[in-house]
């Protein structure tokens, strides 16, 4: 049976909601704001799955109602909602929704025309029978110029036209990062820019049970999602930029929890390092190779092997005693040194684990239709998962963190292999799969809250849906070590800071595969210095993981990497802020960032990483330069050299596989950071500010800093106004959230104090 909702017969007004009745349902449109607005179809045939509703609101609070202003115009076509500048047409006949801003149509209308052979219907609900839930298709008009953004870690470019994607979580060794889908992640938020028409807008897909989005890989003419079971629903967020977007996600889904200071350094961590049975002793051995070649290091990610026992089978919980005989001491010591661990748990529960039995009589477990621990094959074995809706389940899971990870100083939780693949329609959890990482996230944050109530929790999750940037930092999973990965990677963390997960990462040198060449890790390195994460992480059949000393040679340069990392320490950990409160991205699309410079292409590999700094890495093999285009309306600096460049203009530069990397500033950009490559504690005690004259023109710019670990909300953070013309430089500690003692701001040769200033204080540069 087919059923969509046409031939309007009434309009009723509610709390911000209009609803158009029809003669086979209703459509619901509520205004969340002059530019946020959701749609909401209900359909008179159509069997809900109850438990997809109830378990989404675990996730997602409604928005709350407050008044928003709009007008409700009838004509002989049908209907109009006009708030702001935004008016919403209902045509009475087919009911095809069209959405205007500013007089553009921005998303909706009709599809097709009198000579195409298209769905009329924007949305149509299809079912078998009268007794089980049915799906709905929602297809929209598509425009040549049409593009689109974000949906997590899909691969390829990232302009997704073209492209049809599973929303199914996927664990995807050794991934093509050209076309390989699905993946970790299934976000489904999108959003559309059509440059052209200077038209913006994004879309969420409210529902954990989207099956598939396409983006015009079907149709030339339309792009469609699918869902089943309900909710049958979208919101429309709209606005004057990707950014607008972005936030407007944001309000509804949350904003990205900014994770602890330290988690932005360099990190070790290999599979390699805790497998074998002298696990103990190559981790200290780890350390003390670092140190011994004074490489800044925060810690490690200490992957599952420690769980690893002598039949092979990892048990979530249950340390190798024969490996660590007294790992609290173990974990203690490590700590106690300055190294923060970040412990590796998983999900699945091997039918062989001695606590099997006793947690399946509790119910702890996902159930299969029977009301029995549903068992699919997981790493080693048949497992059975942990069901993260269960509320007693929860607090056991939360109380193990405690026990094995958290009252022995660990500092963080790394939720891996946690992509729930149910395959089993009939399970009940299967059509709300995609929620559980969020839900096994929050878990994992609320136990570290429960423990250390003011401070941020260090999570990280492979996994996500929705809402994990709440909870836990993320990366790109087991990538390969090829010079293909590394390009497409550059991609893929794009795509995640516009899918509101700006805290992204990849594994440095490549996880799976080869080892990978001297000229890759190096290159590897090289991306690395402005990214939100630096850690090479691999796993090698042949024992030998992929470490900065792997090659002689290559040491130096990626110690001197490293460090640069550390010295742009204050920039990146001030940008991370900045995506915190306001959600948008760290690694930012050179095209979106500048939609009216028709030369700068979606897929650049070269990019702006917050808002002063150009970055660019050589991707290929056995190449030495680059060739950059400049967005025009701005100028641009050498960042070392100092050196204008015009924008607009396209210029070649020299790159080597050694220890340097290029990156450029923007004109009026003061630049914060740090000679320090100890370990990161905020806040920093001297800070360095490039500053580069504006040119003609006054350019604001913010530096967040506070102590590294406290809790975002409770405000305990500075924020530092910083004015940059063509002579001088303006201070102006806009809030003041913290103080300190013993500090020093430093500019060209000037420093000052910047504790002895009070809120809305100033302090004048010359430059």
């Amino acid at each position: 049976m087919k059923v969509s909702i046409k031939d309007i017969e009434s309009c009723t007004y509610e709390n911000n909601r209009y609803s158009f009745r029809g003669g086979e349902g209703i459509i619901h449109i509520r205004l969340l704001s002059e530019t946020s607005i959701r749609f909401e179809y209900e359909f008179s045939t159509a069997v809900l799955d109850s438990g997809l509703e109830r378990s989404f609101a675990m996730v997602q609070d409604e928005m709350p109602s407050r008044p928003v202003p709009s007008r409700l115009q009838r004509d002989d076509n049908g209907w109009r909602i006009h708030v702001g500048e935004t008016t919403i047409v209902i045509p009475q006949q087919d009911a095809c929704v069209s959405v205007y801003r500013h007089g553009k149509l921005i998303h909706g209308g009709k599809l097709g025309n009198s000579d195409t052979v298209v769905p009329v219907s924007q949305v149509r609900y299809f079912s078998e029978d009268a007794d089980h839930p049915g799906y709905a298709r929602f297809n929209f008009p598509l425009s040549e110029a049409d593009e689109f953004y974000g949906l997590g870690d899909k691969t390829g470019r990232p302009n997704r036209r073209g492209r049809r994607f599973a929303m199914f979580n996927r664990d995807a060794l050794g991934y093509d990062a050209t076309h390989s889908d699905p993946l970790y992640k299934s976000i489904p938020f999108m959003i559309k820019i059509n440059c052209r028409q200077n038209a913006v807008c994004g879309i969420y897909m409210d529902s954990p049970s989207i099956s598939c989005i396409d983006l015009g890989h079907e149709s030339r003419f339309y792009y469609y999602w699918e869902t089943k079971g309900g909710r049958f629903s979208y919101y429309l967020f709209m606005g004057d930029g990707y950014r607008d977007i972005v936030r407007e996600y944001c309000t509804i889904t949350g904003f990205p929890a900014l994770p602890p200071l330290f988690s932005f350094g360099f990190f070790g961590s290999s599979m390699n390092y805790t497998e074998p049975d002298d696990a103990a002793e190559r981790i200290q051995q780890y350390f003390k190779t670092v140190e011994a070649h004074d490489i800044p290091c925060e810690g490690m990610y200490v992957s599952s092997g420690y769980l690893k026992h002598h039949d092979g089978k990892r048990y979530a919980f249950l340390w190798n005693r024969q490996k660590f005989p007294d790992y609290g001491k173990y974990l203690k010591s490590l700590t106690e040194r300055g190294y923060n661990l970040c412990m590796n748990i998983k999900p699945g529960i091997l039918t062989t684990h001695p606590w099997y039995a006793e947690l399946a009589s509790k119910g702890y477990f996902i159930k299969d239709k029977h009301g029995e621990p549903y068992q699919e094959f997981f790493w080693g074995g048949m497992a059975s998962l942990v069901d993260f809706m269960n509320p007693e389940a929860v607090s056991w899971w939360k109380s193990q963190l405690n026990e094995q990870y958290l009252e022995h100083g660990c500092t963080g939780i790394w939720n891996d292999n946690n992509e729930f693949e149910i395959e089993d329609p009939e399970v009940e959890r299967y059509r709300v799969r995609t929620l559980l990482p969020v839900l096994m996230a929050k878990t994992s944050f609320d136990a570290m809250k429960d423990a250390k109530p003011e401070e941020r929790p260090w999570i990280y999750s492979r996994s996500g849906y929705s809402g994990i940037q709440n909870y836990a930092r993320s990366w790109t999973g087991d990538n390969v070590s090829d010079w293909t990965t590394l390009k497409y990677n550059q991609y893929m963390g794009v795509g995640l800071g516009l899918s509101a997960m700006p805290f992204f990462g990849h594994d440095l040198g490549g996880f799976f595969g080869e080892i990978p060449t001297e000229e890759l890790l190096i290159r590897s390195c090289q991306s690395g210095v402005f990214q939100p994460r630096f850690v090479i992480h691999s796993w090698r059949e042949n024992g030998e993981p992929t470490e900065p000393w792997t090659y002689k040679t290559a040491l130096e340069p990626i110690r001197s990497l490293i460090r640069e990392h550390y010295r742009f320490m204050p920039y990146i950990y001030s940008t991370a802020f900045q995506a915190a409160l306001e959600g948008i991205p760290m690694d930012r699309s050179l095209h979106l960032e500048f939609p009216h410079d028709p030369m700068l292409v979606d897929d650049l590999t070269y990019s702006m990483f917050g808002d002063s700094v150009l970055k660019a890495s050589v991707m290929e093999e056995q190449t030495t330069s680059i060739s950059i285009r400049f967005p025009q309306g701005v100028q641009w600096y050498e960042g070392e050299t100092g050196r204008l460049i015009a924008g607009g203009t396209e210029r070649n530069y020299e790159s080597k596989p050694d220890g340097t990397h290029l990156w450029f500033a923007k004109a009026g950009s003061a630049i914060a950071t740090s000679g320090s490559t100890g370990k990161l504690v905020g806040p920093f005690k001297r800070l360095d500010f490039l500053v580069f004259p504006s040119l003609g023109e006054i350019v604001e710019n913010r530096f967040y800093e506070d102590d590294g670990k406290t809790d975002l909300n409770l405000g305990r953070y500075n924020q530092w106004n910083i004015t940059v013309s063509d002579t001088e430089a303006v201070f102006t500690l806009h809030r003041k959230g913290f103080s300190a003692t013993g500090r020093l701001f430093a500019v060209h040769g000037h420093t000052f104090d910047p504790d002895a200033l009070r809120e809305h204080e100033s302090v004048t540069i010359p430059i």
